[in-house]
């Protein structure tokens, strides 16, 4: 019965969106929160022929998060097959998208995934973690990312990595508005609506 409301409400051009922001600070010691990777797993940096050759839909469509101001970490079986993705913008890529505002120095988290046959593992969690090493060692200061608001499983790696809620961004669309109605609210307090 909600999702048939959802449905018709959407065809008539209402909408919303609701993320849980996190954010981790590289100037603690990201090793203290590392946990190793199951035997035979190795993460590492995607080259731009790593999500092509990979045998899971769900990764290679992380393609169209590469590009300038991107960088991609996976985690690779001991066979060689890519099983888990984490795409990272910063610079002029995330400022196109800019779900929170951050300072130099900052880099956005906005895509995870494991391939279904690999969940459970605890591989997203370890990805995060390692990432958050490596943008530690190029300079990057604090670290964001975005979760849908119902996503559990997510929430979750992000609360294991060591990450903090900071926030949320809810945006909502009215058929007769031309631009979301957009509130954020940080932990402890509320901002202003913004529209558009």
């Amino acid at each position: 019965m909600v999702r048939r409301l959802l449905a018709l409400l959407r065809r008539a051009g209402f909408d919303y969106s609701c993320f849980r922001v996190f954010s981790l600070r590289l100037d603690t010691d990201a090793d203290a929160r590392s946990a190793t990777l199951p035997a035979g797993y190795r993460c590492a940096e995607l080259s731009p022929t790593d999500l092509g050759t990979c045998p899971f839909p769900e990764l290679r469509d992380c393609e169209e998060y590469t590009g300038p101001d991107s960088v991609l970490f996976g985690i690779f079986r001991g066979d060689g097959v890519l099983v888990c993705v984490q795409c990272v913008w910063c610079g002029d890529r995330y400022r196109q998208h800019a779900f929170w505002p951050f300072e130099a120095g900052g880099a956005a988290s906005m895509h995870l995934v494991t391939t279904a046959s690999e969940q459970g593992k605890g591989l997203a969690t370890r990805l995060k973690q390692y990432s958050a090493k490596q943008l530690k060692q190029r300079g990057y200061s604090r670290l964001y990312s975005r979760i849908w608001w119902t996503n559990k499983a997510s929430l979750r790696v992000s609360e294991k990595a060591g990450w903090e809620r900071v926030g949320t961004v809810l945006e909502i669309f009215l058929p007769w508005h031309r631009g979301p109605i957009r509130r954020v609210y940080v932990e402890g307090r509320r901002s202003k609506a913004r529209a558009g």
